[in-house]
């Protein structure tokens, strides 16, 4: 079990502000792919959730619950 290092909480979460950058680009760019270029929705939002899957995996950013302090685990 991860521990926050700031307020020792052991309620702690994936997640991150690089995630949700992450996320909002994949959206952005999804956007425009269904829309512009008449790409399969079904097809982008699979790459999507890989996309996203993917990120959590090789960033891994932890967040308190409890304090909100963001970090990555050694």
């Amino acid at each position: 079990m991860t521990v926050c290092p700031n307020c020792t909480s052991e309620k702690t979460r994936r997640g991150g502000t690089i995630i949700w950058f992450i996320y909002v680009a994949l959206i952005g760019l999804a956007i425009p792919a269904v829309l512009l270029l008449h790409l399969n929705a079904a097809i982008v939002a699979g790459v999507m959730v890989a996309a996203v899957v993917v990120a959590h995996l090789a960033i891994q950013e932890r967040v308190c619950v409890d304090c909100g302090h963001q970090w990555r685990p050694d």
